[in-house]
């Protein structure tokens, strides 16, 4: 019953994460009613993502140059890498302003279930940057979702670069803030208690 364009324009938006049936078909006539120009001007931006962006030759972001802007600044800490899952981290970390060094995307986290091993992981060029003559890193934190998939991405990380004379650290976990104790889960409270900050030391 549908016209092929509609058809063919709510499959594609099925395909995305988080986009139902409904919601791609009404996607699909919503974009039927708008403008050409605003439709052209929608395509075109979604083929310069095919045709211009590619991942960072240094660390793996998403980028549409050879290097990130990140990478190319020379003004960034050398010594500090913190490693993420994907762009969006980057984001969000350069957001809160809290961080100065360098980045390392690995593109996922490892999840056998989902296809993600080791060898799909940018896994190999972070062995080579720390390999290589140039290097200065002295410490590597790990920003790594706090669940299963992230846990062992962690793990197996460390153990990766235990022969590299590096700090291996990971974003402390616990209370958010404004979270009330009663509501908190057991694993949350362990997280808390083992990553609480001194105070004042008594020494």
């Amino acid at each position: 019953m549908l016209p092929k364009p509609i058809h063919d324009a709510a499959a594609a938006f099925d395909s995305l994460p988080g986009i139902g049936p409904r919601a791609a078909l009404r996607y699909a006539y919503w974009l039927a009613a708008q403008s050409k120009d605003l439709i052209r001007s929608l395509a075109q931006a979604i083929e310069a993502l095919s045709e211009s962006m590619q991942r960072c030759q240094l660390c793996g972001m998403w980028t549409d140059a050879v290097l990130c802007a990140i990478c190319a600044d020379l003004r960034r800490e050398q010594n500090s890498l913190c490693i993420v899952a994907t762009s969006q981290n980057v984001l969000v970390i350069e957001e809160s302003g809290a961080f100065k060094g360098r980045y390392h995307v690995l593109g996922g986290l490892l999840d056998p279930i989902e296809g993600k091993t080791p060898e799909t992981l940018n896994l190999a060029s972070l062995v080579r940057r720390l390999s290589a003559p140039s290097n200065t890193i002295s410490e590597i934190i790990l920003a790594l979702d706090p669940n299963v998939a992230g846990d062992t991405t962690a793990l197996y990380i460390t153990k990766k670069l235990s022969t590299f004379p590096v700090n291996v650290t990971r974003l402390a976990r616990g209370l958010q803030h404004g979270a009330q104790i009663e509501y908190a889960d057991g694993a949350t409270i362990v997280d808390a208690l083992q990553n609480r900050r001194v105070l004042k030391n008594g020494g």
